[in-house]
């Protein structure tokens, strides 16, 4: 049987499996100027926001698809740790823009009057935060075992796909956290090994 905090962790990793997914379709699809990686990116942060509503034990409307709700929401549990957020405000507005093409209700003004690749890097900043805070959630020993950074540094998907690649391709918000990501996934992998 399930603790309250397992219980929680689980519910939140309901978000944090297919937002680590969208991020990495949206990456796939910006750095090849395939402009539907905007509707993923969105998707992404949103469900990443979303896992962290649940962490931070915040009610919120589960159909909600306005990253400036789920971000007043953040920011009221917590303003100095989800500062960024509120930081960012023109950009998540501009997202919640380019996520209207996906539901068009004949309403041109409500969607993005342009669309740019040059979107991924604040995509990057914001997405790679929102999974910090997800990990600070984490007990010690899951830390660096998170989807994330097992499709960053497992043998098997860096052998078999191109994922790493299109999670590392300039990626901006990466280049400071990738050595010590990688230095906790070998030890937690070590540990693992090591008791079986």
């Amino acid at each position: 049987m399930m603790t309250t905090q397992q219980k929680i962790l689980s519910d939140a990793n309901k978000y944090v499996m297919p937002a680590v997914d969208d991020y990495l379709a949206a990456r796939c699809l910006l750095l090849n100027n395939i402009f539907v990686g905007l509707t993923l990116g969105h998707e992404a942060i949103e469900k990443l926001m979303k896992a962290l509503l649940i962490l931070e034990e915040v009610e919120f409307p589960q159909k909600c698809h306005e990253l400036p709700t789920l971000t007043k929401l953040l920011a009221g549990k917590d303003s100095i740790k989800y500062k960024f957020l509120s930081s960012n405000r023109k950009f998540m507005d501009r997202l919640d823009k380019h996520y209207a093409w996906r539901y068009y209700d004949g309403d041109i003004k409500k969607r993005s009057k342009t669309k740019s690749p040059t979107e991924l890097h604040p995509i990057d900043s914001v997405w790679i935060k929102l999974h910090e805070c997800y990990m600070d959630f984490l007990p010690k020993n899951y830390k660096f075992g998170t989807y994330l950074i097992s499709y960053l540094f497992t043998p098997g998907i860096r052998e078999h796909t191109n994922w790493p690649q299109f999670l590392l391709m300039d990626n901006r918000a990466l280049k400071g956290s990738v050595s010590d990501w990688k230095k906790g996934f070998i030890k937690l992998m070590s540990a693992r090994d090591a008791s079986r």
